[in-house]
């Protein structure tokens, strides 16, 4: 079969469904967002070894990240590029968690890791796309920052330079959007991308697809989700990566039952 033409089907009569070409995207209620955290920290409760697990990860990564960001300034936007690719690939041991949860099924590290390696191309190339994207707004941000910061390559003491104002406003109002704009490109593109990957073995382009979808077919839901997702990782970055521990597996849950809700279950 092939995994760009599945067709999802639509379980439940009383959602608002709309069909897009093969795939059923549904609609949901504006606080379906809250409703999501609130099942992923139910989730959490109920498997806290697993949720901590990948949580400390998460939170090592982060960690190492910033610290070697300090050590090696010239390389700050490469280890963030590194970091953002790795989130979705620890998240889906934390997908394949949740499902097994909601199916009744033995939950353990090695459990959540079973199905990394028939989903590994699908994964593999779905971060490739998300490095293309992040590469291509890196470029971009290092011939500006060339510019106005003398150095091709942006790095924190940059960042902060651009934080605190040490550039014209136009400048900052540019990279500021264009931060923005990246992160909504990503957000579109990846939304519920990777959980269909790991619980259909869905192909890159299917996902990327069905996240854009659900996306257009949700605004204010979705923005609703972003906004929140951006608040609790600010909140996980602002403690040294810290509260990630927490923060990493609550919103990976509550990305599992996005996606169920967006998408529906699978026969």
């Amino acid at each position: 079969m092939n995994p760009d033409s599945m067709t999802f089907p639509s379980i439940d009569t009383h959602r608002d469904v709309v069909q897009v070409d093969t795939l059923s995207i549904q609609r949901v209620a504006p606080n379906a967002p809250m409703q999501w955290l609130a099942q992923g920290w139910s989730t959490f409760v109920k498997t806290p070894f697993v949720s901590l697990f990948y949580g400390t990860l998460c939170a090592l990564a982060g960690f190492a990240a910033l610290t070697m960001s300090q050590a090696m300034p010239g390389l700050t936007v490469k280890f963030l590029i590194a970091l953002l690719l790795l989130g979705p690939f620890l998240a889906a041991g934390l997908y394949v968690t949740a499902r097994r949860h909601l199916d009744g099924e033995r939950i353990g590290i090695r459990a959540s890791l079973a199905l990394y390696g028939q989903r590994r191309s699908s994964l593999a190339l779905f971060g490739l796309f998300l490095m293309f994207v992040v590469a291509f707004w890196t470029l971009a941000s290092a011939v500006l920052f060339a510019i106005k910061v003398t150095t091709l390559a942006p790095t924190s003491s940059g960042y902060v330079t651009l934080l605190g104002g040490g550039m014209d406003p136009l400048m900052t109002l540019f990279m500021l959007a264009s931060s923005a704009l990246l992160g909504a490109a990503v957000f579109a593109a990846s939304v519920i991308a990777v959980p269909l990957i790991v619980d259909r073995d869905a192909g890159p382009v299917a996902g990327v697809q069905a996240s854009w979808r659900a996306v257009t077919l949700n605004p204010w839901p979705m923005l609703r989700w972003a906004g929140l997702i951006l608040g609790l990782m600010l909140i996980g970055a602002l403690t040294a990566f810290v509260g990630m521990i927490l923060i990493f597996p609550l919103l990976g849950y509550a990305s599992w039952y996005a996606y169920r809700d967006l998408v529906g279950e699978a026969d």
